[in-house]
């Protein structure tokens, strides 16, 4: 049920021949990796790499292997062209472009990028490096260009006041992840496929050594069902090893090969129960996925122009760095690190500072970055694949793999990128089927929701509607088409304007009316609504909290919930979204320090989590969990009380001020959680760079 598996059901549902295809997803459809990305539909990281293989000391000790390493390399970068052009013109409703400028502020860069001294001079190559770029889309995108450090500081302000000699601005194409997710699994569904969420593999079904259909269970009704088939595809992403666990006979399900904490396995997650169980792997059986887990973070908008982004290509640890504008925020990452998949999107909190400081090299002096303003953040896994039944001497894959267990007949995927779905679903297929089976048509398919889309669609929406012109522009971008439908399920507000569409939380463009859609597009969780089929947790986790309850409360009206069923959803939610990062960082396990810590000030504001300028009970109890050390509710209120001697109910900065001097147990584990040492306000403003809440 991610791009990889919904895109296989898509492709085979759309080929002439009545392919009979069913699709199952243990989660929500994109739960996992798909709607983790860094939201680009990319190829410019693959021109640096075949070029660094190219010229690497081996052209000249193994020149033939060296050049057919570069070939490849190129090939995936025209691949990677022509599916962006898939995307940006067969789904506008889906897509857009986004500037990305490089700022250079040397013409020499050392040490170099890729480890590779020509790559030392790239300040001066970077415009003919886009241009050659632009050229291998056939120019099918925006023009790349040179903007001069005057233009650069009008259109970037924030980067104003560096040494920046100038920018080199290239194009590359955004999406929504989980929406082109939910978009390619309906499409499947509008062709005859048939698709389900929540529907989870426990087992094969065997004539001999052959597999010839699946057990699965729905998790949300526990029904059990048998699912007879000629061919099976394994799409899991980072959890494809633990599908192909089941292969092995005497495997069992993940019901009872749940492991304790320390063991070996992989994690799956309870959508209705907030509980992590771990499944057992044979021990015999060759992995084919590696994990790499990647960061993202999410900033206020104001730390980027709304229609530009940023590309850091030298990282202090090399990697690439991506600071884009998206859905009104700031979108920074990604982190690579070699990791077990997890199921939960929880970041590890010295990766969300990380982030922050190298973004911070390339802010103004002027804007701090603080610790605080991080609304979300959360942790993807990338799957690195290899073959485990190619003969020996195979050449190693460097995008996807697609592989036949020669014995059960069972084919997996793994591996690839968000840009090479629907490529990697073609091939699959024709894996499938034969070179003498009809052939893929995807290329002509146009997604869910494309149908009625149009420039102007936003417009309309206002006039028919009364919407708000940010909840029509989000609609269109999201529904397409489907948009009206949308907004025939919006209740009114009751107000001059907008008229319909009642907000889910403020200042967000997310209404009512998505909701009831969401359970009609197979959203059957909270955490579904909240997660994918509105991007409220990834963008902001406070707001997602927020709107929870009102979701709940529409969604068991459409769902027919009980009110322990309810109950039980807000919770599963709750634990759910207070896994991804937010404002106050999980301090347990980090050694990273803030870069960005400078006063006191800074430690109230980052409990005050509204903003309102006080601390209130609330707060302070919230504060004290989060880092490790809950209170009672005595406890809470005697540390309140002292904090609080204007009995308003509300802590001033000033009081807060003078409590920090005053000894106190909650005091005492302040300091030691926040890495201060017992220090006293005048004692802080010393310490500069090297504490916790920025």
């Amino acid at each position: 049920g991610g791009a990889t598996g919904a895109g296989c059901a898509l492709d085979a549902a759309t080929r002439e021949g009545n392919l009979k295809v069913a699709c199952i997803e243990r989660g929500d459809f994109a739960s996992e990796t798909s709607s983790r990305s860094t939201k680009l539909i990319w190829a410019v990281r693959y021109l640096a790499t075949a070029s660094v293989s190219l010229l690497s000391p081996q052209l000249f000790t193994n020149p033939i292997e060296t050049a057919k390493d570069f070939v490849g390399e190129i090939k995936m970068v025209m691949n990677c062209h022509r599916e962006r052009r898939y995307m940006t013109d067969k789904q506008q409703h889906l897509t857009n472009w986004v500037p990305i400028a490089v700022p250079f502020s040397a013409w020499h860069v050392s040490p170099p990028p890729f480890n590779h001294k020509l790559f030392g001079f790239f300040p001066v190559l970077a415009p003919l490096v886009f241009k050659i770029y632009d050229g291998m889309s056939g120019f099918s995108c925006p023009s790349s260009y040179v903007m001069g450090k005057e233009k650069a500081r009008r259109l970037f302000p924030q980067l104003s006041g560096r040494m920046i000699k100038y920018c080199a601005v290239f194009f590359e194409a955004q999406h929504n992840d989980s929406r082109t997710n939910i978009a390619i699994a309906l499409s499947a569904a509008e062709h005859g496929a048939d698709i389900g969420n929540y529907v989870e593999m426990t087992g094969v079904l065997w004539e001999g050594k052959k597999a010839v259909g699946l057990t699965a269970k729905d998790r949300m009704t526990n029904q059990e069902m048998k699912i007879w088939s000629n061919n099976i595809i394994f799409a899991g992403g980072p959890f494809t090893d633990g599908m192909r666990a089941m292969e092995h006979e005497g495997a069992t399900s993940t019901e009872s090969t749940k492991l304790e904490d320390g063991e070996d396995g992989e994690e799956t997650y309870d959508p209705v129960h907030p509980v992590v169980a771990k499944v057992k792997k044979p021990k015999d059986m060759i992995p084919a996925v590696s994990g790499g887990a990647g960061t993202h973070l999410v900033l206020p908008g104001y730390y980027s122009p709304s229609n530009m982004g940023l590309l850091d290509y030298n990282t202090s640890d090399g990697r690439f760095l991506f600071f884009l504008p998206w859905q009104k925020h700031t979108l920074v990452g990604t982190t690579d690190t070699k990791s077990d998949a997890k199921t939960l999107p929880e970041p590890p909190e010295d990766e969300v500072q990380w982030l922050l400081n190298e973004c911070s090299k390339y802010l103004s002096r002027d804007l701090r970055v603080r610790r605080s303003d991080v609304l979300s953040a959360w942790q993807g896994w990338r799957p690195l694949a290899a073959d485990p039944h190619a003969p020996p001497g195979a050449p190693v894959s460097r995008d996807h793999v697609i592989s036949e267990n020669p014995e059960t007949g069972i084919i997996f995927i793994a591996g690839g990128k968000w840009t090479t779905w629907r490529e990697m679903a073609e091939e699959t297929i024709d894996r499938v089927i034969g070179e003498d089976g009809p052939k893929s048509t995807t290329l002509d398919q146009v997604l869910f929701g494309g149908e009625g889309w149009s420039p102007n669609l936003p417009i309309k929406l206002i006039q028919r509607y009364g919407m708000s012109q940010d909840t029509a522009e989000h609609l269109a971008r999201t529904y397409g088409g489907r948009s009206f439908e949308v907004c025939e399920m919006s209740s009114p507000t009751g107000k001059n304007w907008p008229r319909f569409g009642v907000p889910l939380v403020q200042n967000y463009p997310y209404i009512d009316g998505e909701v009831r859609w969401a359970c009609r597009e197979y959203a059957c969780t909270v955490e579904d609504v909240l997660s994918r089929r509105t991007r409220l947790a990834f963008l902001n986790k406070d707001a997602a909290l927020s709107a929870l309850p009102l979701v709940a409360d529409i969604m068991a009206e459409e769902l027919g919930w009980s009110a322990d069923t309810k109950a039980e959803q807000i919770a599963a939610a709750r634990a759910y979204v207070e896994s991804y990062a937010g404002r106050i960082p999980k301090k347990q396990g980090s050694s990273l320090r803030e870069a960005t810590y400078e006063d006191l000030r800074d430690i109230f504001d980052s409990l005050d989590r509204d903003g309102n300028g006080f601390l209130d009970r609330f707060e302070i109890g919230e504060a004290a969990s989060v880092l490790g050390f809950p209170l009672s509710s005595v406890e809470l209120s005697k540390a309140f009380d002292k904090m609080n001697k204007s009995k308003t109910g509300r802590v001033t900065f000033e009081e807060f001020a003078e409590y920090w001097n005053l000894d106190s147990y909650l005091k005492q584990q302040l300091t030691k959680e926040l890495g201060l040492g017992g220090k006293k306000a005048e004692d802080i403003k010393e310490l500069g760079g090297g504490v916790f809440l920025g």
